[in-house]
């Protein structure tokens, strides 16, 4: 899995010379590899997650009404277009994870052809995203208020930026800007402006900026929070800047770490135009879910029983093969016992059938028993099934003999050789000729 972000958010349109910070994992939750580089410059993977920043996004609380599928894009553009400072038509909706028509829920707003220049931008690069996730989102779940607050400093280039979850939603602040303290409820890109405000919590205040200390960027920032569901995260190049501004200690977040939190959560921004094809999504979803089962720590211990039933199998096979070669080796040795117990001039035993027939070859031929190698048997057998055949020729070497047969016809050889074959011969014909050999013990 390759997880992307913009390395300077900005509202220009991205080229092929655009710098992203990115992680590779092989199972979505340890890193491989990270780093920043040029759009062009990125590692090769076939599972590739964008992540917006979180001043990108803005978030509404909606109670969407119980409509058809086809017409959920629709609705939410009414019911948004009063809260929204651009065309609804201008901007890509997604709803969250696991909502559904008739819910109150959270959806996410952005500029669509900004999205969309990224996209195609990857795609032309020959890292098409299949997955488009926020870098923060509401920590409240479909149909409650309630959830833990998140707090991520984190820089943009030039400037250092607070942006918090809540249950209420997400909001962005500078804690440096310029070298100046900036503070209350802008959330714009500084000069680039055209996206408009971005991730606010809506109607409701997020604290209390105290006066600038007159230190340049260092000011007091004040924030109401319950210990107990509150994290503080930093990136640790800027963890003094933001411990000294928010008077908190900051747990350390490199990028790449946050990167593959982001890619653990259910969001997924690629919805309405911006879906994927439902091939893309089934295998999308068998990504996911292997890469759950084999690292998140719920499924540990169906892991290990699955480890345990495996090893099982594998020890029950090998069981049941050691016991087959062992019967097998057992008979073997009983008959290369009975082959020396009954012949026991032979020493050395190297194929026990075919050196008992031999032998036994051997005894007839010193009796003067006839055998199925002998001419003699063979044209017995022949006079004793066709008594109307004739021989024309006969060619004998080593047990195989050439017979020239007439008197029968088609039927009646076909028959004469089925017969044959029976009783252990090996028998075709060629041209009127029969050729016969013994089955080779």
């Amino acid at each position: 899995m390759l997880i992307l972000t913009p390395t300077n958010f900005s509202a220009a349109m991205p080229t092929s010379t655009s710098v992203l910070d990115w992680v590779l994992s092989s199972n979505g939750r340890v890193a491989s590899d990270h780093g920043g580089c040029a759009l062009s410059l990125l590692p090769a993977d076939d599972d590739v997650v964008l992540v917006l920043p979180p001043r990108l996004v803005s978030w509404h609380r909606v109670a969407l009404p119980k409509v058809a599928s086809a017409r959920v894009r629709a609705a939410l553009d009414g019911m948004l277009e009063d809260r929204l400072l651009d065309d609804p038509a201008e901007l890509h909706l997604a709803l969250e994870p696991g909502s559904r028509p008739g819910q109150t829920l959270w959806v996410a707003a952005c500029n669509k052809a900004w999205l969309q220049a990224w996209l195609q931008t990857l795609e032309a690069a020959g890292r098409p995203a299949t997955r488009i996730v926020p870098a923060l989102w509401p920590t409240s779940a479909v149909g409650s208020e309630h959830g833990e607050t998140v707090h991520w400093a984190h820089d943009e280039g030039n400037r250092v930026w607070l942006s918090t979850a809540s249950p209420l939603g997400v909001r962005s602040i500078p804690l440096r800007e310029n070298g100046s303290s900036t503070y209350g409820a802008s959330s714009r890109f500084g000069a680039d402006s055209s996206f408009g405000p971005a991730s606010t919590f809506g109607d409701s205040s997020f604290g209390s900026l105290g006066s600038s200390t007159g230190r340049g960027p260092e000011y007091t920032l004040t924030v109401a929070s319950d210990p107990a569901t509150t994290s503080w995260f930093a990136d640790p190049s800027i963890t003094g800047l933001a411990e000294q501004v928010c008077n908190q200690r900051f747990d350390l977040m490199p990028t790449a770490d946050w990167l593959l939190r982001c890619a653990q959560s259910d969001w997924n921004l690629a919805q309405f135009d911006l879906r994927l094809s439902s091939g893309a999504r089934r295998t999308q979803r068998m990504r996911q879910g292997w890469r759950h089962f084999a690292s998140a720590a719920p499924w540990k211990p169906a892991r290990w029983a699955l480890v345990a039933l495996v090893l099982t199998v594998l020890g029950g096979v090998n069981a049941m093969a050691w016991k087959e070669r062992s019967a097998l080796q057992a008979k073997q040795q009983a008959i290369r016992q009975t082959l020396q117990s009954t012949f026991p001039e032979v020493g050395l035993v190297l194929d026990a059938p075919v050196q008992m027939q031999r032998e036994l070859t051997r005894l007839q031929q010193a009796s003067g028993t006839l055998s199925a190698q002998d001419l003699e048997g063979m044209l017995a057998f022949i006079a004793a099934t066709e008594p109307g055949a004739s021989l024309s020729s006969i060619d004998f070497l080593s047990g195989e003999a050439r017979l020239g047969i007439g008197g029968l016809p088609d039927d009646r050889l076909l028959a004469l050789q089925q017969a044959m074959a029976s009783r252990g011969w090996q028998v075709s014909s060629d041209s009127g000729m029969l050729n016969v050999q013994a089955k080779a013990p």
